[in-house]
């Protein structure tokens, strides 16, 4: 597998695409589709809960049996072909272009999902600006001059997710009103993820570039400093 550098190369004689300027940026664009949120987020807490160690160990004995492999497959058929994911299936075998269109459809809706979560970390950092923050107590209600009930028999940052930052009404039955904050928000998430891509690789590859080094530097040092690293560290390697 390998990569051109250069802004763009020429396609057995008949167009010019862009490429990636320098290895750098292929890989990080690779991490970029392979390391989500789910990784850092959600991956730990399952590992946790089904074995710890022997979880991991059965799950990297089957990564680099089946997932590695694939991936790299993918890959080469990607570079190879010199096409996107429908393309690059239509070009196996016409009959197999529905596998290209499912993949499709599966990234828009993964981005229809982290979207939302994106919007979500945007309310949170807007919020945090303030003093003291908004889910670290109950409020209190203005008539009674009391602690507000629900959040006092919940917790304050339930209380805040669910009734400031979702808005959420008491019954699914019930449809709620219309949250204009958090609408601005998803509006704002779409808007970078637009303007990040506007120029394709271009302009992508220097996003890829600032965000995914700055976001492992700051969750690399956030895990070492947690004072349960090491009980955690010892939880995973553990079989």
């Amino acid at each position: 597998i390998h990569f051109s550098p250069g802004k763009k190369e020429r396609v057995q004689g008949k167009q010019e695409k862009p490429a990636w300027d320098s290895k750098l940026q292929y890989v990080l664009a690779q991490v970029g589709f392979s390391v989500g949120l789910g990784n850092v987020w959600r991956f730990p807490y399952l590992c946790h809960q089904n074995g710890g160690g022997a979880f991991m160990l059965l799950y990297v004995m089957l990564l680099l049996i089946i997932g590695v492999p694939l991936f790299f497959m993918e890959l080469a058929a990607g570079q190879c072909i010199r096409q996107g994911s429908i393309g690059v299936w239509k070009h196996i075998s016409p009959r197999l272009a529905g596998i290209g269109y499912s993949s499709c459809m599966v990234c828009f809706f993964i981005a229809l999902y982290y979207n939302v979560i994106i919007a979500w970390y945007l309310f949170y950092m807007g919020n945090s600006f303030q003093y003291p923050l908004p889910w670290e107590q109950c409020p209190v209600d203005m008539i009674s001059n009391q602690t507000v009930k629900e959040c006092a028999a919940s917790s304050p940052t339930s209380y805040f997710r669910f009734r400031k930052a979702l808005d959420i009404s008491d019954s699914i039955d019930q449809s709620g009103e219309f949250n204009p904050i958090m609408t601005g928000c998803l509006l704002a998430a779409w808007a970078i993820v637009c303007l990040a891509m506007i120029k394709g690789i271009k302009s992508s590859a220097k996003v890829q570039h600032t965000t995914y080094t700055r976001l492992f530097l700051y969750h690399g040092g956030a895990f070492l400093v947690h004072p349960l690293f090491v009980t955690e560290l010892m939880i995973f390697s553990i079989p």
